[in-house]
This record gives C-alpha cells, sequence and structure tokens, in this order.
C-alpha cells in the first residue's frame, strides 16, 4: 500500500522549483547530457567525468574520486548497485537511472520522481538509489551487512512511500 510522505512536493518543477544547493554530483559517460542540462537547469552543481579527466575510466575510477571529492555518481549503469564490486563503505552515494525510452520527458520524469531526496542529508556514503519515470527506491547500509529499502512514488503531485511486506531489509548481496 502506497502512503503519503507529509510534507511531500515535487521539488524538481521547472517552472517553479530548484534543486537544493548541496546536491553536487559527477555524471559518469553513461550518463546522458540532456539530463545533466535538467539537473542543471534546475540548479543542481553537475560535472562529467570529461570535467575531470575521467571519460572512459572504469566504475571503480568514478566511484573512488566522486567519493573523495564529495559528490554522489550518478549513472545509467546498473552494476555500480552491486555492493560486491561497490561495497557501501567504499563508496559515494551513487543514483542509477533507468530513463526507459530515453526520451526527454521519460528523463524529466525520472529526475522529478528524485527530486524530494537528491538534497537530503540521508544519503551518505554507500547510499544508492535506483530511479525510473514511475519511481525510485533508496538503498541504505546497516551495520550488519543487510541494508535497508524504501520505495517511493511522486503521486499526482505528491511523494508517497510503499508500506508493506516486500520493503524492509534487503540482503547484503
Amino acid at each position: 500500500m502506497w502512503r503519503e510522505l507529509e510534507g511531500s512536493t515535487d521539488r524538481l518543477s521547472p517552472q517553479e522549483g530548484t534543486i537544493e544547493a548541496r546536491a553536487r554530483f559527477l555524471a559518469d559517460d553513461s550518463f546522458p547530457s540532456q539530463a545533466i542540462d535538467l539537473l542543471r537547469s534546475a540548479g543542481a552543481r553537475v560535472w562529467t567525468s570529461a570535467d575531470h579527466g575521467l571519460a572512459g575510466e572504469t566504475h571503480q575510477a568514478h566511484a573512488s574520486y566522486a567519493r573523495e571529492h564529495q559528490l554522489s555518481l550518478l549513472s545509467c549503469k546498473p552494476e555500480l548497485l552491486d555492493l560486491q564490486g561497490f561495497p557501501p563503505s567504499c563508496n559515494p552515494p551513487i543514483f542509477v537511472f533507468h530513463f526507459d525510452g530515453g526520451s526527454l520527458n521519460d528523463m524529466r520524469r525520472a529526475l522529478r520522481c528524485l527530486a524530494p531526496v537528491l538534497g537530503s542529508d540521508r544519503f551518505g556514503a554507500g547510499c544508492r538509489v535506483e530511479a525510473n519515470a514511475s519511481g525510485w527506491t533508496e538503498y541504505h547500509p546497516r551495520g550488519d551487512g543487510t541494508r535497508l529499502r524504501h520505495k517511493h512514488r511522486l503521486w499526482h503531485g505528491k511523494v508517497q512511500e510503499w508500506i508493506g511486506e516486500s520493503c524492509g531489509l534487503a540482503g547484503a548481496g
């Protein structure tokens, strides 16, 4: 069952809002330039891998650079969600997008869904977010090797969270 989060609103509406100033990102080679432009137009500070001499480098190099410079990593590569290859204790917050058909509208919808969380202090090292046009799932590491999972969606301008048995603790792998 979906429940509305109190005080939730869509803060990435092109007409009204902007992403909070603390949102700083490194976009890897897979992240589309149109999506970068959308984020920048909403007020996010986004650097590309080419801006920092990382073009063509490995996923590990991108993650390491982002962590070292306190940036969140933006990608379209699902491999970055793998906890074995990218252990939470050694990596920055990572946002992996699935832009469905790749249209500008798909990108805008996926980015709008994430707007309420992009500037959040909840996203420390090791957190992962997987997003598409219909919603996103947050994965937060726990000390015991498991991770806490929260599913969200934007519904009629309000952020909703899934409340049910399918969310909660997810395995370490």
